[in-house]
């Protein structure tokens, strides 16, 4: 019987050797199970957190190339506008001389026919001597003359009162 007895507790050793090893394989399985999952977890968080900044960074970039588009419409409206500009003042040069010319033209053919000669250059008291010799359609013109340029009230009376005794 005692070898019965011997033989069991070394068939319960090995049982519970058996059953510890068995427990430790478990126990080990399930932590790398567990470390798995975290590292599993981990670099999805990785990966999400990379596809969030670069989702962000995306987002700033095309912000910028609007605004900068933005920035080059406004340039190439001015650059436009110029262009515009500048042919349209290339085209119309030349009415533009002839305009000028035109006025000068016009400008001295008044002054010609004007019956002070260098009028507006001229004070109250240099034109009141000559008024004298004036006509009475002269005087008329020289009085609606000064009425529209100087207006000066003094020079009106007088060639108003000129007007009157050449009139008379």
């Amino acid at each position: 019987m005692e070898t019965m007895e011997r033989t069991g507790r070394t068939a319960e050793r090995l049982a519970k050797t058996g059953g510890d090893a068995y427990k430790l394989v478990v126990d080990h399985f399930a932590a790398q199970q567990e470390r798995n999952v975290r590292f599993a977890q981990e670099t999805l968080d990785g990966v999400v957190r990379e596809v969030r900044d670069q989702a962000e960074s995306n987002r700033a970039l095309t912000q910028e190339l609007v605004e900068r588009a933005e920035q080059q419409r406004g340039a190439y409206r001015a650059l436009v506008g110029q262009t515009v500009d500048a042919y349209a003042e290339l085209l119309y040069a030349p009415l533009s001389y002839y305009k000028q010319g035109l006025r000068a033209v016009e400008g001295e053919i008044d002054r010609a026919s004007f019956p002070i000669s260098g009028y507006d250059e001229l004070n109250v008291g240099e034109i009141a001597k000559q008024i004298d010799r004036l006509t009475a359609a002269q005087i008329r013109e020289v009085r609606e003359y000064e009425k529209r340029n100087k207006n000066r009230e003094t020079l009106i009376d007088q060639l108003d009162r000129n007007l009157k005794a050449v009139s008379a």
